[in-house]
């Protein structure tokens, strides 16, 4: 570090080129981040989840492709209504990468003629005075294939379904397609409120909310930690050089993201305010040793090298640290998450080298003695006088410390037992946003839009098609609506009891008689379909007829309601298709199944990480009493905020499990900054008392700026619309109390507990 140290202030004005440089490069690549949500892209390929999911892509198309676009009138079936539903259709059906538009001047009325089928459809062509549009009322709200898809049963809320094609289903040109839309619906907003919603939408409204998001609050936790830095340092230098660091790390974070193929999405948009917040904290503590270096009269010169060698070490130290907590996400099987923790390791890393360098470079090229204006400041006193009286109470009560610590340890230990892991599609979205009124609406009115979908492999071509399987998948139809999440269900079945009844008008028993007994007369049923070109034909079962699709569409019930519906219904398609392969997949599965696999992935990311750090320890220490002093204090901050959810019953999902990350990077930064200049402080006195108030006093001032500047940081995402950012906001900011508390209080009252006999000068060497 002293040839490093040297090097910079022979060359100062080089280096902080050479930095500007780096930075006016990396604005081209970073502008040009792109933003996707693909819930495919979570998974590895030859995940079996994937596996099945592409299967049922493959047989029978997407089943995320489709925007919603609904809304709600006295009674659709005026002419006036029905007129404006025409044209809203047939402008949407212009919008380009719209493949399909499905509308009610869609539908299609099924009637037998001889034995013969014929459809025409329910309204093009007829006349639409009050007599027809009353009978056309019943015919259509009646139709298995319509209700709950198109129009509610009660014929005032209709639904136009906008199928994208899957080329296009893509964020850029969804991004386009909703443009279009929202434009052409200006044109009716007098008359209707309309309700957009769909997978493919939310996705992208998600994004651009969170987005924005990310933006305002990268802006407000930057003026708040820029007023936060004024009122410590008084100087515009103390302002200036911790933020031109956080902000040259965004930079170049954002340009490797982008060159290597990244691009923010639901996880990496996180990054931004954890570099922003966990960024700034070396520069603090550097900052605080040069200053300390020049108030014990040491010129600027000699300051900047003995904050090099003290504290260049431990910055790397915990930086490694931190990004080893990170990058133990690589060991997740979520793409995204291993995404996650490679590009936020390397941001941290990429924080330490900017420090390192720039600060040493701009601190040299500085007239002003100190960074803090001492004769302005009154925090720094104030600080001064709290941490000598701190150090002085944790020598004399120690033991009451260490008994508090394990009756709150126990406490939240005992709420980590009411934790659970469950996720919703919406879980981070507020009830009173409009994204959530919107998918209220088709839930209310309608039906949900979230499919479960199930692929019935028969194993041989045509064994699909007959009265057999259709029965089968009757019964299925009949065990899922017993569920109150499900409401409604669609598939071959559904159609092939339509044809039938229709074929069939005169039959006594009709209701026992819904779909027919034999083989021949569902294959006449498929025949006719297929001369009539139905596409719903194809939509439920596959070419050769040997695979059957039905699809449920469920509330947003939450993976662990999903997952024990998913478990429950498998013993049913047991006994029901003893001897076919079921698949249960769908867009409604791959979110349940993540959730699952996001938690225990970063619950194994956090012990290897644990493991590593630990590893650390043992290396640098050598000695097992200062082995649990570095770690107690780490731990239970983890326990804290785990415990304080469990109470809370706040669910462990996506969003809020990465918390668990971050607990551990601020928790383990700090309490290595004590350790290290504990070491440094007991190389120069030799006496463990006085080495032991000065690592308190010191260090602690830079403990307690960077966790006042952690909480303004995170403090701000409290005020978020997304629920997950709001409870990221609040539990990080009690994680970093609980850090500061345990590094100020805990951590010196288990040295003076446990008083490790080991040679620190021996040991740093």
């Amino acid at each position: 570090m002293e040839r490093l140290g040297n090097f910079i202030i022979a060359y100062p004005k080089t280096v902080i080129t050479g930095i500007v440089i780096l930075a006016l490069l990396a604005i081209y690549p970073a502008s040009n981040i792109r933003t996707d949500f693909d819930l495919e892209g979570f998974y590895p390929q030859d995940d079996p989840v994937i596996e099945d999911y592409q299967l049922l892509e493959q047989e029978f198309g997407r089943d995320d492709n489709a925007m919603l676009v609904g809304f709600k009138t006295d009674s659709l079936f005026t002419s006036d209504v029905l007129a404006d539903l025409q044209n809203i259709t047939s402008r949407f059906e212009e919008i380009e990468n719209i493949k399909n538009v499905l509308s009610l001047w869609d539908a299609q009325q099924v009637q037998s003629s001889g034995n013969s089928l014929e459809f025409s459809s329910y309204l093009e062509g007829k006349n639409l005075n009050d007599t027809d549009l009353n009978s056309l009322k019943e015919e259509m709200t009646e139709d298995p294939l319509l209700s709950g898809y198109l129009v509610n049963d009660s014929a005032t809320a209709t639904a136009i379904v906008l199928v994208i094609e899957e080329s296009s289903n893509t964020y850029e040109s969804k991004e386009r397609i909703i443009g279009s839309v929202n434009e052409i619906l200006e044109d009716y907003q007098q008359k209707y409120t309309f309700h957009v919603s769909g997978i493919p939408y939310f996705r992208n409204q998600y994004v651009n909310m969170l987005n924005d998001e990310i933006v305002v609050y990268i802006a407000i936790s930057s003026i708040l930690i820029m007023l936060l830095l004024w009122y410590m340092y008084r100087t515009k230098w103390g302002v200036i050089y911790p933020m031109v660091i956080v902000w040259t790390t965004l930079l170049l974070t954002v340009a490797i993201m982008q060159l290597t193929g990244g691009y923010l999405e639901v996880m990496s948009t996180t990054i931004a305010p954890i570099l922003l917040c966990v960024g700034i904290a070396d520069s603090v503590h550097m900052i605080s040793k040069y200053d300390d270096s020049r108030e014990a009269g040491l010129n600027k010169r000699k300051s900047i090298i003995e904050m090099l060698k003290t504290l260049g070490s431990a910055t790397f130290l915990t930086s490694i640290t931190t990004a080893i907590g990170f990058a133990s996400l690589i060991s997740s099987s979520v793409v995204p998450m291993k995404r996650f923790g490679i590009y936020t390791a390397v941001g941290v890393l990429i924080a330490y080298l900017v420090t390192i360098t720039f600060l040493p470079a701009a601190i040299k090229l500085t007239r002003k003695k100190r960074i803090v204006d001492e004769k302005s400041s009154g925090f720094y006193p104030r600080v001064h006088s709290l941490l000598k009286k701190l150090a002085i109470y944790t020598r004399l009560s120690y033991g009451k410390i260490l008994i508090a610590g394990i009756i709150v340890t126990v406490f939240f230990g005992i709420g980590l037992t009411n934790l659970d892991v469950n996720g919703r599609v919406f879980d981070d979205i507020g009830e009173d946003t409009q994204l959530m009124r919107d998918s209220r609406f088709f839930t209310e009115n309608i039906s949900p839009q979230f499919p479960l979908e199930f692929v019935i492999d028969t194993g041989s071509p045509d064994s699909a098609i007959t009265a057999g399987i259709i029965n089968k998948a009757s019964r299925l139809d009949s065990v899922l609506r017993e569920y109150p999440e499900i409401h409604r269900v669609a598939g071959l079945h559904t159609l092939i009891g339509q044809i039938h009844q229709e074929m069939n008008p005169d039959s006594t028993d009709r209701q026992n008689k819904r779909l027919p007994t034999s083989d021949s007369a569902v294959a006449q049923y498929v025949l006719l379909l297929e001369i009539n070109g139905s596409e719903a034909l194809s939509r439920y079962v596959d070419f050769d007829f040997s695979k059957l699709r039905i699809t449920a569409f469920t509330e947003d019930a939450g993976s662990q309601r999903i997952n024990q519906i998913r478990n429950e219904i498998s013993s049913d398609i047991n006994e029901i298709f003893p001897a076919s392969n079921v698949i249960i997949t769908g867009t409604t599965i791959l979110n349940a199944d993540l959730t699952d696999k996001i938690v225990y992935s970063l619950a194994w990311s956090i012990i290897l990480a644990l493991v590593v750090i630990t590893a650390i320890m043992v290396f640098m220490f050598k000695n097992i009493r200062l082995i649990i002093i570095a770690l107690v204090p780490n731990v239970i901050p983890l326990l804290m905020v785990g415990g304080l959810m469990g109470y809370l019953n706040l669910d462990i999902k996506p969003s809020t499990a990465v918390i668990f990350t971050i607990a551990l990077g601020i928790a383990v930064d700090d309490s290595i900054h004590y350790l290290a200049r504990f070491r440094v402080e007991n190389m120069r006195s030799g006496a463990f008392l006085p080495s032991l108030a000065t690592t308190t006093i010191r260090t602690g001032r830079a403990i307690i700026i960077t966790s006042l500047i952690l909480v303004a940081g995170f403090g701000t995402l409290i005020t978020s619309a997304f629920t997950s950012t709001t409870l990221m906001g609040a539990l990080v900011c009690m994680t970093i109390l609980s850090a500061l508390f345990a590094d100020l209080f805990l951590l010196p009252a288990l040295f003076y507990w446990l008083k490790p006999k080991i040679n620190l000068k021996k040991s740093s060497q």
